[in-house]
């Protein structure tokens, strides 16, 4: 605005001395030489003394460095905001924030360390028969030489455990391995014999069954089975025990073997 008052005057001062005199009639001889506008000087002169001050327009081209205000574009370098997504590097406090491990907790869980039995408690229906043992006949044992064997008497109990120190900090326990059964019962529906995995606290009261077997469970071959516990138990002590009854006439026999109790621990 200022720029474009100053050349009015001078143009309305151009033309009274015209009127007056014409001698300034050439308004080539007033222009503005414009080529001088370029660094922002004005060097026109309508007449001696009269000149249009280019410093003053040059204070009103300072109003388009008012476009720095297009610089506020660097609110957009605020995108390093979305840099938050190393937050979803906090995966592992998804995890619980933990590392996990896998603990086999039996010891000689393929039952075949020497001696015999090692890590186990037997309770046999007759000493020369333990339960835990390469004898034949019977299913083969699926890793060699030594399987579970309950079971085979009449009239009879007996049994296998071993006592495991759950880790603090488990977050599951389960408990694998493979089974088999044999009868001489007949056909039918009715439960004569039957055998069971349990969970025991240190007391003896049932915590939770894994398995239940009878003579209505055949199954003559070695066969997979996995039980997760309802409760991990962590930091306890349990008796994990593997027990079998016949009643007084055609018995049934039950075998394990290749066992698992996998912790899984969070540290």
């Amino acid at each position: 605005m200022k720029y474009v008052g100053t050349i009015a005057v001078a143009v309305s001062l151009a033309a009274c001395a015209s009127a007056n005199n014409t001698e300034y009639e050439d308004i080539d001889a007033r222009r503005v030489d414009a080529a001088t506008i370029d660094a922002g000087e004005v060097d026109a002169r309508v007449d001696a003394g009269i000149s249009i001050d280019a410093q003053s327009i040059d204070a009103a081209i300072s109003i388009d460095a008012a476009i720095s205000i297009d610089a506020a574009t660097s609110i957009d370098a605020a995108m390093p905001i979305d840099a938050a997504t190393p937050i979803d590097a906090a995966t592992p406090i998804d995890a619980g924030g933990c590392t996990t491990t896998m603990v086999q907790l039996l010891v000689n869980a393929n039952l075949d360390a020497t001696p015999r039995a090692t890590g186990w408690v037997e309770t046999p229906v007759d000493p020369l028969y333990p339960p835990i043992t390469a004898d034949t006949p019977g299913v083969a044992a699926h890793t060699a030489p030594n399987r579970i064997w309950l079971g085979g008497f009449t009239s009879a109990s007996d049994a296998v455990e071993q006592t495991v120190a759950i880790p603090a900090g488990t977050t599951q326990l389960v408990l694998r391995g493979q089974y088999a059964s044999i009868t001489g019962e007949d056909p039918g529906s009715t439960v004569y014999d039957s055998a069971a995995i349990e969970m025991l606290s240190t007391a003896g009261a049932v915590l939770e069954t894994p398995q239940t077997l009878s003579n209505l469970t055949v199954q003559a071959t070695f066969t997979p089975f996995s039980f997760i516990f309802a409760t991990p138990h962590a930091g306890q002590s349990i008796r994990l025990r593997f027990r079998s009854t016949n009643d007084i006439s055609l018995e049934s026999s039950f075998f394990w073997d290749s066992l698992t109790l996998e912790a899984t621990v969070c540290q």
